[in-house]
């Protein structure tokens, strides 16, 4: 049987009569239902006018036959809704008002499908797991505009995700860290202050993210506040792809570095409804190994992380918030979850197709509460590795409903200047709402069927399978390319060596097939749908285009100013799509790496 909402709800029972909406239909607010009620009944009528052809009118009261009415039901518990369609007319009836929400966003999937004319229907649905989210880097080379961010908030909205995340670490702009932001286009206060009501009024928690530990080059490779830094000396290292991602993690035993951290979540947080924080503190390369050494020798190295990471959890929690931080480094000794406040939340992510239990199963044993963290897995990808994505999503969810983990949160990386477009990643956020909502797993193709049908509007089904089959054939994939112009001569043959790059050719033919089924795709899909044809058109080009590099690498090499130049169009396009969503942001650094490639094409 085809999935026809995403997520699928618990209970959906066709009945013998729907409803014909007219001119007369009107949307109703029911007594009781609260003032914020409004806009879920404006999406409402949006979507009626959108697919149905009709203007309803709004209203509140009593409704009339063949009326919408949203209204809340004591009766149902909280995150419960239901959803009947009959002669009489269509009621949302819910426990709660976020209920309330989620139950008109499956109402308008159901408009989306049926238009006018609604089948008689009757929907039970909840949500299996309570905290469902989202987490968007926007540091390593990518920030979004805001009116994408709305966009993305929508569409949160519309698959029930009800927490999101934005990944920062120098890219918002903190009022003492200017030698930080100056050459990037960072988030300000007017941003995310903005961004936060938006999200609220669409029950999404807007949660701040910072890095506090690990992760910090460009704020640590300041001469502002390279002395806070483990290395010493990082602010005379100049900047590359692969040592900003290895490097710089906070001295701590420098005795300025917690009140540095802390004023900087002091700016930061008020900005937020949200009474969580997450401090980060993952992936902490250089802990010891520079400037604190010595205190690392004396104490150990654990007792370096949790003392830091304590004291920022301690700090929050005397304020009234729910600290979160990631797991990798806590995994390795669980049993100090103990010395951390009861209220903190590990952060656990694994992004194997078939990921291991491990972590998530002895993060449990320690006591504390998690979240399980899957991954859209596109990042370093042209495009993202839907096959992973999907087992990945599948995978940590159920081993989320296992060890009773309280939330999901899907994360969405940009390692190396943040290539991949965030508009290819949003199939394996809805892979993440799917599972998160609904424990009861769905095979990949027909969540594919789904996705194509429901999100895209493809009526044949097809877009999202296409879209899947051109993905995971980048033999010189992003990451390779990176660290190859950026290695020396040594590290150039190593690298080439890990790759067959005999398999281009093929992968090319692969993609271009992929392709030419994705345009045929193209006349079903509805106006606000086909920006998706530009982009995977330009996204194949990438793909094939670095293929050819790569295999042009492999030598014997001469210069060929015909491909030199068909990379130069190429970007000339991508920078474009770029552009649709992002702001300049790191886009100089990556034009940079892209002009050496051109130069050495062209034999410089």
């Amino acid at each position: 049987m085809a999935m026809n909402f995403l997520p699928q709800p618990k209970r959906v029972e066709s009945r013998s009569e729907g409803l014909t909406l007219t001119p007369h239909t009107r949307v109703v607010l029911c007594a009781g239902t609260a003032p914020e009620a409004l806009l879920y009944a404006q999406m409402l009528r949006d979507a009626v006018r959108d697919h149905a052809g009709l203007c309803p009118a709004l209203g509140r009261g009593e409704p009339a036959k063949g009326d919408f009415a949203l209204c809340l039901d004591p009766a149902q518990s909280a995150g419960h809704y239901t959803i009947t369609v009959s002669p009489e007319g269509v009621t949302v009836a819910a426990g709660d008002d976020e209920a309330l929400c989620n139950g008109v966003q499956t109402l308008i999937q159901l408009l989306e499908r049926s238009g006018a004319v609604l089948p008689g229907l009757f929907v039970e649905d909840w949500p299996d797991l309570q905290n469902r989210g989202y987490y968007l880097d926007c540091s390593r080379g990518r920030v979004p505009k805001l009116d994408y961010l709305k966009r993305m908030a929508d569409l949160l909205c519309r698959y029930k995700i009800n927490q999101w995340q934005l990944y920062i670490e120098h890219t918002y702009l903190f009022r003492d860290l200017s030698e930080a932001w100056r050459d990037d286009t960072p988030l300000t206060a007017d941003d995310i202050l903005e961004l936060d009501d938006y999200c609220a009024a669409r029950h999404i928690e807007l949660v701040p993210s910072l890095s506090t530990f690990g992760h910090m080059y460009k704020i640590l490779s300041t001469k502002t506040c390279c002395d806070l830094c483990e290395l010493p000396d990082s602010e005379k290292i100049p900047f590359s792809f692969t040592y900003a991602g290895a490097h710089h993690t906070l001295n701590v035993s420098n005795p300025d570095v917690l009140s540095f951290i802390k004023k900087l979540i002091d700016e930061y947080r008020p900005l937020f409804r949200s009474k969580k924080f997450n401090i980060c503190a993952d992936e902490t390369f250089d802990l010891g190994k520079g400037r604190s050494k010595a205190l690392a020798d004396e104490l150990g190295e654990k007792e370096l992380y949790v003392r830091h990471v304590k004291a920022l959890c301690e700090y929050l929690v005397e304020q009234g918030c729910t600290p979160m931080f990631w797991g990798d480094i806590m995994w390795r000794f669980p049993q100090s979850c103990a010395e951390l406040p009861p209220e903190t939340i590990c952060l656990n992510w694994g992004y194997l197709p078939n990921q291991r239990e491990n972590e998530i199963r002895d993060i449990a044993a320690s006591g504390i509460t998690q979240y399980a963290c899957p991954g859209v897995c596109g990042w370093n990808r042209w495009v993202p590795l839907y096959r992973n994505a999907y087992s990945n999503n599948r995978v940590m969810c159920g081993h989320a409903h296992k060890y009773h983990a309280v939330g999901i949160l899907n994360t969405d990386w940009g390692d190396y200047s943040h290539v991949n477009d965030p508009r290819l990643t949003i199939p394996g956020v809805l892979y993440g709402a799917a599972f998160a909502w609904n424990a009861e797993p769905a095979g990949m193709e027909e969540l594919d069927e789904a996705i194509s049908r429901v999100y895209y509007g493809d009526p044949s089904g097809r877009l999202m399978g296409a879209l899947t089959d051109m993905s995971d054939h980048e033999i010189f994939d992003w990451q390779h390319a990176v660290n190859w112009i950026e290695g020396d001569d040594a590290r150039r043959a190593e690298l080439l060596a890990e790759l067959d790059m005999t398999q281009a050719p093929k992968a090319n033919e692969d993609v271009a097939a992929a392709l030419a089924r994705i345009l045929v795709c193209s006349a079903g899909l509805p106006a606000g749908k086909k920006e998706i044809i530009s982009l995977a058109s330009v996204t194949a080009e990438s793909v094939t285009l670095w293929n050819e590099i790569g295999l042009w690498l492999t030598g014997p090499r001469s210069a060929d100013p015909a491909l030199a130049a068909r990379l130069e169009h190429w970007y000339a396009l991508y920078q474009a799509q770029w552009r649709q969503v992002s702001r300049e942001s790191g886009l100089p650094k990556l034009t940079a790496l892209i002009v050496r490639y051109a130069d050495l094409l062209r034999g410089r």
